[in-house]
């Protein structure tokens, strides 16, 4: 709900082509997006919904009190006379409420990062980068937003089109920069609409939310709307993504950057060594190289940190301070965090790797920095994508020496059949536990100090879901737990 307490017609005048007459002798107190918030003299926005029950929601705002209603041409049947159809009612609700908060993402700069992978990664980083230049940012994403180290969990990567705007305008009181998560669900659903963007970055496209949105191709066309954006200043492109050259065609930015291990890359970047500790990069940039230490594991950390390095190029940083800063970067919650233990306990990493490309890419990486042996725990979410099961499950006892398959978030399927889904026609080592506590402790049990447990799937969230039901757990807290446990026997 957004206060307005203005005539109708000046309310809307230069949102629409022509306005009726009856908006003169109208008048509003609030628009409201949410029929259940509506009261005696407010505006209701009827916004697409799954279930395609605009018209219900309609009905209840009007009898609630609603003195306008604005839906999409699509809705031919009126609930009151003082209805206006519009041709893309979330476009222009999107415009209209960044209108009425003041136009804060034309202040701000706006940084969309958009990828099947590494999206709070490089957001996490550049709100940090941006810090260290002085400069005030924020996150949006899935881990929440604010400060990237004082976050307010919202439980999605795109947040509502109303809430979204409002938490921007909030942010716009002390923030010069915001760097947002941009979901393929958002692009599709519209949820940004109304935003501008000064800059898209792309991280990868690999398999994920098929689910959704059926093929490769649809997801991806998803994941392009970002890069031709209305007013896009700036496109920062992983150059070593099959998927760049259609983003590189298609961009509407004024300005371009690439970034990768691609000679061709404007950014150009190789890993020198590595270490249990984090890694030396060599970054290549106008002729000029320079390294820095990482205190990060894995190629598609360097990736993240590329493309937050690139984009403080592009503002007119120099390579060397901006890898002095990159030095000292923080990982994100769930994204390759070491769970704290004793000297003699083994090295447990908890990561949110929940795609074949995500696993492969965490496994691989570990065993580079790490050479006692692999030992998985993973799962796959239930009612999402069931053809990455098997891959998953392949990639999994492929890059590890032992792997204990478990329940994930099974929503409202049998955790027994999506295990059933991973495991078949797999050989190697591996075992079936599905409960993900009781995997988490035989994991521990089973290493030795030399060893590395990896606990994949869930990263930062701090719940399973099961059967419509969101229960807390922690693998963080769990491996803690076993560790002292272990640690004491």
């Amino acid at each position: 709900m957004i206060s307005v307490n203005q005539n109708a017609f000046t309310f809307l005048s230069g949102q629409l082509n022509s306005l009726p007459d009856f908006l003169h002798s109208i008048e509003i107190k609030n628009i409201c997006f949410d029929s259940r918030e509506v009261q005696q003299g407010d505006c209701y926005v009827a916004l697409p919904s799954v279930a395609n029950n605009e018209l219900e929601y309609i009905k209840k705002a009007c009898d609630s009190g609603a003195v306008l209603v604005i839906c999409n041409e699509s809705i031919e049947v009126s609930v009151i006379e003082s209805t206006i159809r519009v041709e893309n009612v979330m476009a222009f609700s999107g415009h209209l409420i960044h209108r009425k908060l003041g136009d804060v993402t034309e202040i701000m700069s706006v940084i969309g990062v958009t990828g099947t992978n590494g999206k709070s990664s490089i957001c996490y980083y550049l709100a940090q980068l941006l810090e260290g230049l002085n400069e005030s940012s924020a996150v949006m994403g899935t881990l929440g937003y604010g400060k990237w180290n004082d976050l307010t969990v919202s439980g999605m990567t795109t947040l509502p089109l109303e809430k979204l705007h409002t938490v921007l305008k909030d942010l716009s009181v002390d923030t010069a920069s915001v760097a947002m998560e941009v979901s393929s669900h958002g692009l599709e659903q519209q949820r940004l609409a109304g935003v501008h963007f000064s800059t898209a970055i792309f991280s990868n496209l690999t398999r994920d939310h098929l689910d959704y949105h059926g093929t490769m191709e649809a997801y991806g066309a998803e994941k392009s709307k970002l890069f031709e954006w209305e007013g896009l200043e700036l496109a920062i492109v992983n150059i070593d993504d099959a998927y760049a050259s259609t983003l590189l065609t298609n961009t509407s930015a004024e300005k371009v950057i690439t970034y990768g291990t691609s000679v061709s890359a404007d950014l150009q970047f190789s890993i020198k060594s590595l270490t249990e500790k984090g890694m030396r990069v060599e970054f290549r940039w106008n002729g000029i190289a320079s390294s820095v230490f990482l205190p990060l594991y894995g190629e598609f950390n360097v990736y993240n940190v590329a493309a937050v390095i690139a984009y403080g190029l592009s503002q007119g940083g120099l390579l060397q301070p901006l890898l002095a800063i990159c030095s000292t970067l923080k990982p994100v919650l769930g994204r390759m965090q070491q769970v704290a233990g004793l000297e003699d306990d083994p090295l447990v990493l908890v990561d949110y790797a929940h795609t074949p490309d995500a696993l492969e890419q965490v496994l691989r990486s570990v065993k580079q920095h790490h050479h006692g042996k692999t030992i998985l725990v993973v799962g796959c979410g239930g009612d999402r994508d069931q053809g990455k099961r098997a891959l998953m499950g392949k990639i999994a006892t492929q890059y590890s020496h032992d792997v204990i398959f478990t329940s994930d978030n099974p929503r409202n399927e049998s955790p027994e059949k999506i295990c059933e889904d991973m495991t078949m026609g797999l050989t190697g080592m591996f075992s079936i536990e599905l409960d993900r506590e009781k995997a988490i402790r035989k994991a521990i049990s089973m290493a030795s100090n030399q060893d590395l447990v990896v606990i994949a799937g869930k990263g930062h969230e701090d719940y399973q879901e099961i059967s419509g039901q969101k229960h807390y757990f922690s693998d963080v807290i769990i491996a803690e737990k076993a560790m002292r446990t272990e640690s004491v026997a």
